[in-house]
């Protein structure tokens, strides 16, 4: 694995994942290689699934768009892990390349037992600094289900607002502040 340096929040590490790490079905190897507790042997099977589609549809984009450039090189993929379990508790991603508008879509994931902590809040307002260093990303996208309130209430304390509604769910959206 390449040499990774990961941000660091108060409680949390957020690595990013490279062309070489984002293999979805070698998960145990990500986890040795950054000497993290092996969280893939205690994930329930329907998270390691979603987990694992997720990779897959990064590293499919990654391969049919082929671009080497910082997004696909570093950040497009992040594991977040909780220091003092020193354990990948979940993740996000920036799906697709920025558009021509400079907006890009984020799509996130936690185990359900570290839900209800603030650990997703910190660390997408931490990947939301970083992506927004960027010159090429003028604002964020995020869908949610009518449902999952949890989740409106992580977009909610990341800055994001409603801006459109669908008959499935509900799109967030961020814009850089100039």
């Amino acid at each position: 694995m390449p040499n990774i340096i990961p941000i660091e929040t108060e409680r949390l590490k957020l690595v990013p994942l490279d062309m070489e790490s984002i293999n979805p079905d070698d998960h145990q190897k990500i986890e040795q290689k950054l000497g993290l507790q092996l969280a893939s042997m205690i994930l329930g099977e329907q998270i390691d699934r979603e987990i694992k589609a997720a990779m897959r549809a990064s590293l499919e984009d990654v391969i049919r768009n082929k671009k080497q450039d910082q997004w696909y090189a570093d950040w497009r993929s992040v594991l977040i892990i909780l220091k003092k379990e020193n354990a990948i508790i979940g993740g996000f991603c920036f799906q697709k390349y920025p558009d021509e508008y400079g907006t890009v879509q984020i799509g996130y994931m936690i185990r359900p037992e570290y839900q209800k902590e603030g650990y997703m809040t910190e660390a997408l307002k931490r990947g939301i600094l970083w992506i927004f260093e960027r010159p090429d990303i003028s604002a964020l996208l995020a869908e949610t289900t009518r449902s999952n309130l949890p989740s409106h209430r992580v977009l909610e304390k990341v800055g994001m607002v409603v801006y459109k509604e669908t008959d499935n769910g509900l799109w967030w959206r961020l814009e850089k502040c100039a």
